[in-house]
């Protein structure tokens, strides 16, 4: 069986530009999460469990996925689209929305500083799928914007950021796309 990938930023969906990812078997994904899900799915036998190893922990890492979609990054990408892409783009940052965003992201964080006092990852003691969603939000929060204090100033949360983004296979990410 072959399968060829298309990435295009092509309209694929009623909601955003997304990548694309094709395969021969008339299987069409276009969203990151379905994406990432398919192939943890896929993969499951090979590297780590992403989905988590029983019905219960898979349970626990899709409602951190889902927590990631509808909270984090619902704050975090109109932040990141004003305080890093606007001024890039010459036009104004909207400081006034900065700073309503920037109240709802400190709630958000103080779910995540809770979550993390008793757990090693969001799902538990394992590195898993929920956890790896978050890390090209969070990269932006904590690299490309003046708010990674947000993240540093609690201290579960920022024992998470630093566990999870020192992985190998991150940081040969982030050197591949010169981050």
């Amino acid at each position: 069986m072959s399968i060829s990938i298309n990435l295009s930023r092509k309209k694929q969906n009623i909601f955003s530009v997304s990548r694309l990812v094709k395969f021969q078997l008339l299987l069409k994904l276009f969203e990151s999460r379905a994406i990432v899900r398919y192939y943890a799915t896929k993969y499951a036998d090979q590297g780590a469990d992403l989905l988590g190893k029983t019905l219960e922990k898979r349970a626990i890492v899709d409602q951190w996925v889902e927590v990631e979609n509808n909270y984090l990054y619902a704050v975090a990408l109109p932040l990141v689209i004003n305080v890093v892409f606007k001024p890039k783009f010459g036009e104004p940052c909207d400081v006034t929305l900065v700073e309503e965003l920037k109240v709802k992201f400190k709630k958000v964080l103080d779910v995540y500083e809770n979550r993390l006092a008793t757990n090693r990852y969001l799902a538990g003691d394992e590195f898993t799928l929920a956890d790896l969603t978050h890390m090209p939000g969070m990269r932006y929060i904590m690299n490309e914007t003046s708010l990674s204090g947000l993240v540093t100033s609690r201290e579960n949360v920022n024992r998470w950021w630093n566990v999870i983004s020192i992985r190998p296979a991150w940081k040969k990410l982030m050197d591949l796309a010169a981050y």
